[in-house]
């Protein structure tokens, strides 16, 4: 469990996996005549693509479907023109490296030839270089191994490693820096957007525009946009103004990310639960305290059920400010005690108890009892707009015998989930927050912006 996807053998595995699919397919190669090779040879890579994704999705058991919505179309003038700026980038990347010689000579022809079949017919190579590459490829590397890199690490990290995946899978060290470079900027754009959108258009554009230089110009397969540059003081300059349109529409970007963020005021004074909302929920979602909207005092909290108590802080904010909100109620709901302490948890041993002494007494009504079943259970209230909604998280689990740990807070040192030997307080952070009963609820919430909002 602690090895949770992607890991590096995770990605090598998805590797072999491709090269696996791909050795029955390239084998076919010989049954199509000479006239038909180009067609060989989309069959021999759509079909392995399409199934390494269909076996990474079962073997992995991974959840969710790939986010292909259009999105953000008014900045679409300037993610093209940042797109031909990392082109000419990464082409300059490739020229810091020497010619091919020895094995690497073989291989860099063997494959040279092969683009060269396929760029000399206009249909099928633009059908697999320009469509199939981009959906097929983005799918796999940003539509599922981002997707749950990010997830687990920084989002800066997780780019980073994407691309270099996505280099290795190009197989040679010439591709592989390119590759690497406009990674990062497929990266970003997934990072941001959460669909695959931009990061399909951008590797559209770019394979579109070398598909189609290759057709009407005197370009070749094997060339790149640095070779139509009379002097290497070109390409520098090139090069140079290329990095700063980077930097420039870099800015302009984050300031239009910022600007579209889905501000939610989080409707709790709960240090800890503001904490760990914001690791789990994604980053367009921006969170305001509630003294930022100017309320103070306490929420009430009189319901019977943990939906009512959601339903009622929720409103106590969303109503007099006409803001979006976002409550919750979380509640232990131990078997044996008949779901106790439940709606109750914050205050089982009274109002204003502490963590320690709510703890004290359910340990305290838990002695001798054989049957330490128990469940958390999230309910996630949310105002947007004119709508209410309600997603809700459970996590089974037992409760221990006595507290073990010194994370999380509440009853996290008692409470052991399904499947595990540690409780949440012996857990990082990170893994806690990767299975919680909250992250549950959190994940209904971020399917419903991703599926309406975005």
């Amino acid at each position: 469990m602690k090895n949770r996807f992607p890991t590096f053998w995770h990605m090598l595995s998805i590797l072999g996996l491709f090269v696996l699919f791909t050795i029955p397919f390239s084998s076919l190669e010989g049954l199509f005549p000479a006239s038909q090779k180009a067609l060989a040879m989309l069959i021999a890579y759509v079909f392995p693509m399409i199934l390494t994704i269909w076996a990474v999705n079962k073997i992995y058991n991974l959840r969710g479907s790939a986010n292909f919505k259009v999105s953000h179309l008014n900045i679409l003038p300037v993610v093209i023109v940042v797109a031909y700026a990392f082109l000419i980038v990464g082409e300059f990347t490739v020229e810091m490296l020497p010619e091919p010689s020895g094995i690497f000579k073989k291989l860099f022809d063997t494959m040279n030839d092969a683009m060269a079949s396929i760029f000399e017919s206009k249909i099928i190579g633009f059908l697999m270089i320009a469509v199939a590459a981009p959906i097929l490829e983005e799918w796999l590397f940003r539509g599922i191994i981002l997707k749950y890199l990010l997830k687990k690490i920084s989002p800066w990290k997780a780019i980073i490693y994407t691309a270099l995946a996505f280099g290795v899978f190009h197989m040679n060290p010439w591709q592989f820096l390119y590759a690497t470079v406009l990674g990062i900027l497929l990266g970003y754009m997934y990072w941001k957007t959460r669909n695959l959108f931009y990061p399909i258009i951008i590797h559209f554009v770019l394979n579109g525009t070398a598909f189609v230089a290759s057709q009407f110009t005197d370009m070749k397969a094997n060339e790149g946009i640095s070779d139509s540059f009379e002097t290497k003081q070109s390409l520098y300059l090139a090069v140079a103004f290329s990095l700063i349109i980077i930097y420039a529409i870099y800015l302009f970007l984050e300031k239009y990310f910022a600007q579209s963020e889905q501000k939610l005021v989080l409707a709790t004074q709960n240090k800890h639960k503001i904490a760990e909302i914001e690791k789990i929920l994604p980053e367009n979602i921006k969170l305001v305290s509630m003294k930022n909207i100017g309320f103070k005092g306490d929420l009430r909290e009189t319901g019977t059920t943990l939906d009512a108590n959601a339903r009622q802080k929720m409103r106590q904010i969303a109503v007099p400010y006409a803001v979006d909100v976002l409550a919750d109620d979380t509640g232990l709901e131990v078997t044996a005690l008949n779901g106790a302490p439940g709606v109750y948890s914050a205050r089982y041993a009274g109002e204003n108890a502490s963590y320690e002494e709510n703890l004290a007494k359910l340990l305290e009504e838990m002695q001798g009892i054989t049957d330490r079943s128990a469940q958390f259970r999230t309910v996630v209230a949310l105002s947007h707009g004119k709508d209410e909604l309600y997603f809700s998280g459970i996590l089974k689990g037992s409760i221990a015998d006595s507290p073990r740990g010194t994370g999380g807070f509440g009853y996290d040192s008692v409470f052991i989930p399904e499947g595990y030997t540690q409780t949440f307080a012996e857990m990082g952070e990170i893994e806690k927050n990767r299975i919680s009963h909250r992250f549950l609820a959190l994940e209904k919430l971020k399917k419903y912006f991703e599926d309406k909002i975005i």
